[in-house]
């Protein structure tokens, strides 16, 4: 079982990744998921997505914070957050179906996940290493299941 998300690629975190017991995969900022079902992925849902995201600029963020959410899931915060928080509500406004974390959330929260009870020592080599720059220059679509995060499509965000 799995399903599509749109997020914000961060590979400047894959550098770092090695050094934690509990590393991301892929590495993201999650923007709109779950989303679709794979087999829904088609020219239209692509030109749609590619259509919302024409006027959007890249923009530098910096992961500055560790945040801990009450179920125990560790994360770093994107700063400043609110480019990502523009474009959830993009998407959650031309896909209104699919709310940002299937509407479990009354706010959405800008976040990278790290993982589950992550250890206090993980926790220290994250908050040393803070902040991390990193530019969002593109948006992907992407496929997780249990056992693969695939990139479905990419969508390159304006320069200059």
């Amino acid at each position: 079982m799995g399903h599509t998300v749109i997020q914000v690629p961060v590979p400047a975190l894959e550098s770092i990744a090695a050094r934690l017991e509990v590393a991301p995969v892929c590495p993201h900022v999650t923007l709109l998921g779950p989303f679709v079902d794979r087999s829904d992925v088609d020219e239209t849902l692509v030109g749609t997505i590619r259509e919302l995201l024409a006027p959007v600029r890249a923009f530098g963020f910096k992961l500055s914070a560790v945040g801990r959410f009450a179920g125990g899931l560790t994360y770093l915060v994107p700063d400043p957050g609110a480019p990502f928080t523009r474009l959830t509500e993009i998407f959650s406004a031309a896909f209104p179906q699919w709310p940002p974390y299937g509407g479990m959330f009354d706010e959405v929260v800008p976040h990278l996940s790290i993982g589950e009870a992550l250890p206090e020592t993980d926790v220290a080599i994250l908050r040393e290493l803070l902040p991390i720059s990193a530019t969002a220059d593109e948006v992907t679509l992407a496929w997780w299941s249990d056992d693969i995060v695939e990139v479905l499509e990419r969508y390159p965000l304006r320069t200059g």
